[in-house]
């Protein structure tokens, strides 16, 4: 076991928050980038992460999350990577949910992105009960963390969505009911002990936010409460 550390963050805030016909890079609708608020987050958050030590760091490759780790990426040179397993498609509100971009146009956006990883699992097709997604999350952290073991990796950051971070956290401490704090732009930490097993020392803190916590988030069941009162393809 080679991995000690792993740092866990959420996307900052997203400007379909802020309104109702955001810019859209990608041109998918279920893609919006950050507000002016989440780009702050994704800058300050980056000052935060300088100092910790990460090697590498695995990002779901929808626009906001990889927005959200581009400062620390760009004044770091730590290499960056999309991973599935810190994707979402939570939420049973729809019938399907949209892929996002292909990682040959997220790369021509992000040219700090490497693509000489490959993903621990597929991209996941359809929709995900509160239990699905929790499975998914294992499935992909069990086949990175071993990879990584492999490679002689210690300090790892993974950024992802709500439903995706709470999970990491909560597989990986082997508690499905764990009350993982989970603002945009906050951090959870985890380390390894002797017996393998994680510990977890920090708990989405968001104190390197000069506007702190924003958009605190929990399972509400397999519909998630910010989708109930939508109609459209997420």
């Amino acid at each position: 076991m080679t991995v000690k550390e792993l740092w866990i963050t959420r996307h900052g805030f997203r400007e379909d928050w802020v309104t109702s016909d955001p810019h859209l890079p990608t041109g998918l609708a279920n893609d919006p980038p950050l507000s002016e608020l989440g780009l702050e987050q994704a800058e300050e958050l980056g000052v935060f992460l300088r100092d910790k030590g990460i090697e590498r760091v695995y990002c779901s490759p929808f626009y906001r999350c990889l927005q959200t780790v581009t400062p620390f990426v760009k004044t770091s040179g730590v290499p960056l990577y999309i991973d599935f397993s810190m994707s979402e498609w939570y939420g049973a509100a729809y019938d399907r949910y949209l892929p996002p971009a292909p990682i040959s146009e997220l790369q021509q956006r992000f040219p700090h992105l490497k693509t000489d990883h490959t993903s621990s699992i597929p991209c996941p097709e359809g929709v995900e009960s509160v239990t699905r997604c929790h499975q998914r999350v294992k499935e992909g952290l069990d086949i990175l963390l071993d990879k990584l073991d492999k490679e002689n990796v210690h300090t790892v950051l993974l950024a992802g969505h709500a439903a995706s971070v709470i999970a990491a956290v909560r597989v990986l401490l082997d508690d499905v009911e764990y009350p993982v704090r989970c603002g945009t732009a906050s951090v959870s930490k985890l380390v390894r002990k002797d017996d393998g097993s994680w510990e977890l020392e920090v708990n989405g803190d968001a104190s390197h936010l000069k506007q702190g916590e924003q958009r605190s988030w929990m399972f509400s069941g397999d519909v998630p409460d910010y989708e109930k009162n939508k109609k459209t393809v997420k």
